[in-house]
């Protein structure tokens, strides 16, 4: 193996490196979005069978248990009973680059996101 063929070879490498890690990051990101997301729709149906059987919805009933390293959950109101609820992901660390930014779903299922310049269904399918 001469020199010429070893600088080729780790060239090619090197190229091959540049595509592929921010096709990585930016899987690994829609990845813990999409973590976030069924955590979130998870929340809701916890609160809906709550109102379905006492009448009203009670945040500090279904706590999501939630590995919060990328995203933390919150609702709003938190803890208390009443007829509307919003359930939040906020980014965090490396996910905090996201362009969604913060997702949202409210009692009526309607989606949100915080983010500029994307829309709402591609933020929620995954994309």
């Amino acid at each position: 193996m001469t020199l010429i063929e070893l600088v080729i070879v780790l060239a090619i490498m090197g190229i091959l490196l540049v595509l592929a890690v921010p096709a990585y990051s930016g899987y690994m990101m829609r990845v813990y979005r999409t973590e976030a997301i069924g955590m979130l729709l998870r929340a809701s149906m916890c609160q809906q069978k709550l109102y379905a059987s006492e009448g009203y919805y009670d945040t500090s009933q279904c706590d999501p248990a939630f590995d919060d390293r990328h995203y933390r959950i919150s609702y709003t109101p938190a803890g208390t009973r009443s007829d509307s609820w919003i359930v939040m992901a906020r980014p965090v660390g490396t996910q905090s680059t996201d362009t969604c930014g913060i997702l949202s779903l409210d009692q009526n299922g309607q989606q949100s996101i915080s983010g500029n310049n994307i829309s709402t269904v591609m933020c929620w399918s995954g994309r």
